[in-house]
This record gives C-alpha cells, sequence and structure tokens, in this order.
C-alpha cells in the first residue's frame, strides 16, 4: 500500500472511532432518559449531561479493554440492522455503550 493511504486511513481511523463513541454515549444518555426515572428531571434532558455521556463513550472507545467490547457491540449492531431485528433496538443492551 501507498504511504498516503495508509496515513489517510489511520487518519479516518483515529477520528472516526471516538466520534462513534461520543455518538454511542450520547443515544445511551437518550435511552436512559426516556425509559428510567433515574435520570429525569423535572423538564427535559440536560445538554451538560449528554455531552458528559458522550465524552464517557470516547473515553470507552479509546480504552484498550473498551475499543474490543466496543468493536464488539458494534459488529453486533450491524447484524442487528441487517437481520432487521427491530424489537432487538429497543432493549437496553442495544443501546448501552458497551
Amino acid at each position: 500500500m501507498n504511504n498516503n493511504i495508509r496515513s489517510g486511513l489511520a487518519c479516518i481511523t483515529m477520528f472516526s472511532w471516538p466520534a462513534l463513541g461520543f455518538y454511542r454515549g450520547i443515544k445511551s444518555y437518550d435511552y436512559n432518559y426516556s425509559n428510567n426515572k433515574i435520570y429525569r428531571s423535572p423538564t427535559r434532558p440536560l445538554y451538560i449531561d449528554k455531552l458528559l455521556w458522550g465524552f464517557v463513550g470516547i473515553f470507552c472507545y479509546l480504552n484498550p479493554i473498551g475499543g474490543f467490547v466496543g468493536l464488539y457491540k458494534e459488529v453486533y449492531r450491524i447484524e442487528v440492522i441487517l437481520r432487521g431485528i427491530e424489537d432487538e433496538k429497543k432493549t437496553r443492551y442495544y443501546n448501552e455503550v458497551l
């Protein structure tokens, strides 16, 4: 492979994996807020809490051990989407970061 292609792929991976972790963290907060009384505030979800959960997702996906678990969960989510298992998308396991 060309060095430019390798560096491009490395750059894409270095930015997309943490971005995916941030996205999964925000989605986890949304799921927990809408399905749990513990996370509910009197009015609406707080953006600062969403941001914090996004950073927790980044940390989990960048952590070497958490990264492998995150990779497993992403393959699991891809299979759920490809097979069209809509009920599985509503479960807690599907919506958690790790």
